[in-house]
């Protein structure tokens, strides 16, 4: 799965689904144990966003706001 996103609260969107997703537990912290059972559903390929270079900025302006977050979906058996 591939994301680009134009706008800082896209992003974090993005950011915090990706993140989530790849947890097996999603359990607040001070629980002792794992009651949620979650299992993770992607692997971050991409642990920081990719940014356009100096390049592709100044020969395509709208693109200096782009960030590129990629995962890879697990397959689960």
């Amino acid at each position: 799965m591939v994301v680009i996103s134009f706008h800082s609260l896209e992003d974090r969107i993005v950011k915090e689904f990706m993140r989530r997703e790849s947890k097996d537990c999603v359990c607040p912290p001070h629980l002792p144990m794992c009651i949620c059972g979650h299992k993770a559903r992607l692997r971050l390929l991409t642990p920081r966003p990719l940014k356009p270079s100096i390049q592709e900025i100044a020969s395509n302006p709208r693109a200096r706001s782009a960030k590129l977050r990629a995962a890879e979906v697990l397959v689960s058996s």
